[in-house]
C-alpha cells in the first residue's frame, strides 16, 4: 500500500513538472511571436514626407533677349603681300606687336637692278629729247630756206625742182619731229612704269593699326603668294555669329548688343548689328549677322571669347524662378519638381531665356504648375512632401 502510495505521487510531480514545462515552452513561443510582431522587418523603410517650398509657373511678359557666343575679330585685318616676286627681302622694319600708320614704311626689296633699268631708262628719253632738239633746229633752218626760195620762185629765180625738194625736206622734218616726240613718250612711259615697279620694291602700309603676324624674315626671297607681315586695325572689333531661323526675321541693323567678355567680368561693352545675311544656310538654317565694337582705348583683343544679349523687344511667355532649375551634371539638360497631389515628380524643361531671377521656359511646363524652389535636393520622383509655405505666385 505505501509503495502504491508513492509510486502515484511520483507520477503526480512528473505530470506537474511536464505541464509547467509545456506552460514555459508556451510563454517562451507566446514571447517570441510578439516581440517578432513589434520590430521591423529587414529592408523596411521608414517613409518620410519631404518638407519644400514651392511657387507657381506663370504667364509673364519679360524683355525679349536673343543670348549669341562668338569670336571677337578686327573689323579691318590685311595680309600684306610683294608685288614683285623673286627678290630679296632687304630689310624688314617691323615686328609683331608694333603700331604702323597708313603708308609707313615697312619692308624693302632689293634694288640694284631696277636702279640700273631706271638710269638706262633715263638716259634713253634724254637721248630722245636731244634728238628731238636737233629736229626742230634743222626744222628751223628748213623753214627760213623754204620761205626764202618761194620768194625767189614767184620773182622765177629759181626753178620749181629745187622749191619742190625744199617742201620734201620740210615735210619729212615735219615727220621726223612727230616721231621723235613719240619717241619721247614711250621713253617717258617707259620710266614711269620703272618708277613705278622701283616704288613696289619698297613695301608701306595699306592700313593703320598693329603688326599681329610677321611670315618672313630679312634675306627671304618674295613671293607675290606669301604675304610678309599682318596688319590687324583694333580700334574697331566685329563679332561673326549666327541666329537661328525663327530669330532671324527679328533682327534689323543698328540694333544694339551687350557683349561680355571673361576678361572683364562684370563688364558690359556695346556695340551694334552692322551687317546681316542676306541668305539662310539651308544645312543649319542659320543666318549670319556681324556686330561692330568701337574699341578707341584698345580694351578688348582680337581673339576674345564673346557673350552677347541682343534686345529684341518684349514678350509674353512661361517663366518659373531660377531657383527651381536643375541641372543634370555634365550637360546641358535642365529638370525641376513639381508638386502634384503630395508628391514630388521630377519634369525635364527646355529653357529659353535666363534672367536675373526667371527663366522662360520653352517646354515641359504648363501655366499654374507648381515647382519646387527649396528642398529639391533631398528629393527623388515620386517622394511624397510637405508644402511648408503658402504658394507665392510669379509676378504677372
Amino acid at each position: 500500500m505505501a509503495k502504491k502510495t508513492k509510486s502515484k505521487r511520483q507520477r503526480d510531480i512528473g505530470l506537474i513538472i511536464a505541464i509547467i514545462s509545456i506552460l514555459g515552452l508556451l510563454a517562451f513561443s507566446i514571447s517570441n511571436y510578439v516581440r517578432s510582431r513589434t520590430i521591423e522587418r529587414p529592408g523596411a523603410i521608414h517613409k518620410e514626407k519631404i518638407p519644400v517650398e514651392v511657387e507657381s509657373s506663370r504667364v509673364k511678359e519679360i524683355p525679349w533677349v536673343l543670348e549669341l557666343t562668338g569670336d571677337i575679330q578686327p573689323a579691318l585685318k590685311v595680309d600684306v603681300y610683294p608685288k614683285v616676286p623673286g627678290k630679296i627681302i632687304q630689310t624688314l622694319l617691323v615686328d609683331r606687336g608694333d603700331y604702323v600708320k597708313r603708308g609707313d614704311l615697312i619692308a624693302t626689296l632689293e634694288d640694284h637692278t631696277i636702279r640700273a633699268q631706271i638710269e638706262e631708262a633715263e638716259a634713253a628719253l634724254e637721248s630722245a629729247k636731244a634728238n628731238l632738239r636737233q629736229i626742230e633746229a634743222e626744222l628751223e633752218v628748213i623753214e627760213k630756206d623754204r620761205i626764202r626760195l618761194e620768194n625767189l620762185y614767184r620773182e622765177k629765180a629759181v626753178a620749181k625742182q629745187k622749191l619742190d625738194h625744199i617742201f620734201a625736206r620740210y615735210k619729212a622734218t615735219v615727220q621726223g619731229k612727230k616721231l621723235a616726240r613719240a619717241q619721247i613718250k614711250r621713253a617717258e612711259a617707259a620710266l614711269k612704269q620703272l618708277r613705278i615697279l622701283y616704288r613696289d620694291h619698297r613695301i608701306h602700309a595699306p592700313i593703320s593699326g598693329y603688326i599681329s603676324r610677321r611670315y618672313v624674315d630679312p634675306g627671304a626671297m618674295s613671293s607675290t603668294n606669301r604675304p610678309i607681315v599682318q596688319i590687324s586695325n583694333e580700334s574697331k572689333l566685329k563679332i561673326v555669329t549666327s541666329v537661328t531661323e525663327k530669330d532671324f526675321p527679328h533682327i534689323h541693323r543698328g540694333m544694339r548688343a551687350e557683349i561680355r567678355v571673361d576678361a572683364f567680368p562684370g563688364r558690359v561693352f556695346k556695340g551694334r548689328v552692322s551687317l546681316i545675311s542676306p541668305t539662310i544656310d539651308p544645312s543649319s538654317r542659320t543666318g549670319e549677322i556681324e556686330i561692330h565694337i568701337p574699341n578707341p582705348e584698345f580694351t578688348l583683343r582680337s581673339g576674345m571669347f564673346a557673350h552677347i544679349r541682343l534686345y529684341l523687344g518684349k514678350r509674353k511667355t512661361l517663366v518659373i524662378p531660377k531657383d527651381a532649375l536643375n541641372r543634370v551634371p555634365g550637360t546641358g539638360s535642365y529638370y525641376v519638381y513639381v508638386v502634384e497631389d503630395g508628391r514630388a515628380y521630377l519634369k525635364n524643361v527646355d529653357t529659353g531665356i535666363h534672367l536675373a531671377h526667371l527663366v522662360e521656359i520653352t517646354q515641359g511646363l504648363k501655366d499654374g504648375e507648381l515647382v519646387v524652389v527649396k528642398g529639391q535636393n533631398r528629393l527623388k520622383d515620386g517622394l511624397e512632401v510637405i508644402v511648408k509655405r503658402g504658394v507665392k505666385g510669379i509676378g504677372r
